[in-house]
């Protein structure tokens, strides 16, 4: 039954992702063979979804879910939402799925089944990785943190094993705050690695706080960290600047150099970040969709599951010990929650959830 409301959408001007945003109503279509209505409950903001903004175009992030009108875009999020109407050949109606999903109250998916869940098929995300197409049956009670953390299982996951098949004697993050330095640090000291975590001064008490970390170092003291041979650097922060010095104190030291993403806050302040030389080794790039679509033709899919499953379990328990949450109810309330997304300003231990109906 369709909510006689309607749906509301968050848009974001794509010239303009940052700044300029707005909140539209828009009418939902019936739900027919092969399609799902999803009530959207509860959606996690992070600087991820700046990142998807600032390259929707070069990325395809505006493609998923199309906007009201072309100079417009809607900026993908994780979360669950319950469905209310559709096919029960993909699902029974009450059931809560998490997955990559709009910044909207509602989002009808054209999708097709699979065991654990169903996979978007609509054309407009026909391009994208599986990782951002699928959408998994969950149990009712996940919380808030859950939720959270259910967005950086498979990047924590993929990246920890990528990153032991080196067999480091140390692994360095910068962005140490970040959600995915986080998560991918803890599953590295399960399995006996020492991590190091770098982040800017003020946050260092922060990142201590974590328990995911041995050491903790800021930016400026960088020159402490321990010249082990075998040594592996990840770059969360996308600071050309911190990669190079990390290369030049190493020296041969350093084993491999991956860049992971871009959480540095500068990037949002429209503050050109100059590139800068970086001795070798050469900085890989690492990309999480394309990895498990790689590890599932070289394992089998229910390898690439086992991996997740693992993971998830390890990190939904540490971060009930570590993360809280902060609700922000309403898409109008989310736009002021963005803002300190992209500014930087979000507690780093703390789960931004929007509830948006």
């Amino acid at each position: 039954m369709l909510p006689t409301s309607g749906s509301r959408a968050l848009e974001f001007r794509r010239d303009d992702p940052l700044r300029t945003t707005r909140v539209v109503h828009d009418l939902l279509s019936a739900s027919t063979s092969g399609n799902v209505l999803l009530r959207i409950e509860r959606l996690v903001l992070t600087f991820n979804n700046v990142t998807y903004a600032l390259n929707g175009h070069k990325l395809g992030y505006w493609a998923p879910f199309p906007a009201s009108e072309p100079a417009w875009g809607r900026v993908p999020a994780w979360g669950v939402a319950r469905v209310i109407d559709g096919d029960t050949n993909l699902a029974r109606r009450g059931q809560l799925l998490a997955g990559f999903m709009p910044m909207a109250t509602h989002v009808l998916v054209q999708a097709e089944p699979f065991p654990d869940g169903m996979r978007a098929t609509a054309p407009e995300r026909a391009e994208m990785h599986p990782l951002y197409r699928d959408l998994h049956y969950v149990d009712d009670r996940i919380d808030d943190v859950e939720v959270g953390v259910w967005s950086a299982v498979p990047s924590a996951a993929h990246l920890d094993d990528e990153l032991r098949e080196s067999s480091p004697t140390q692994v360095v993050f910068s962005s140490a705050t970040s959600r995915t330095a986080l998560t991918t640090s803890v599953l590295l000291r399960r399995a006996g690695i020492h991590v190091v975590g770098l982040t800017a001064s003020a946050r260092t008490a922060t990142a201590k706080r974590a328990g995911a970390y041995d050491e903790i170092l800021s930016y400026d003291d960088l020159a402490a960290i321990a010249r082990a041979p075998g040594t592996v650097y990840a770059d969360v922060a996308g600071r050309p600047d911190i990669t190079a010095a990390v290369h030049r104190h190493l020296g041969p030291a350093l084993a491999r150099s991956l860049r992971i993403g871009a959480t540095h806050a500068a990037i949002a302040r429209d503050v050109e970040l100059k590139p800068a030389p970086v001795p070798t080794p050469s900085v890989e790039q690492f990309n999480v969709g394309l990895r498990r679509v790689e590890l599932a033709e070289r394992m089998g899919q229910r390898h690439v599951d086992e991996l997740e499953r693992r993971a998830r379990g390890v990190l939904f328990a540490w971060a009930t010990g570590h993360l809280a949450s902060e609700r922000t109810v309403g898409l109008d309330q989310a736009r002021a929650l963005w803002e300190r997304t992209w500014r930087g300003e979000l507690d780093s231990m703390a789960v931004a959830v929007i509830i948006p109906n």
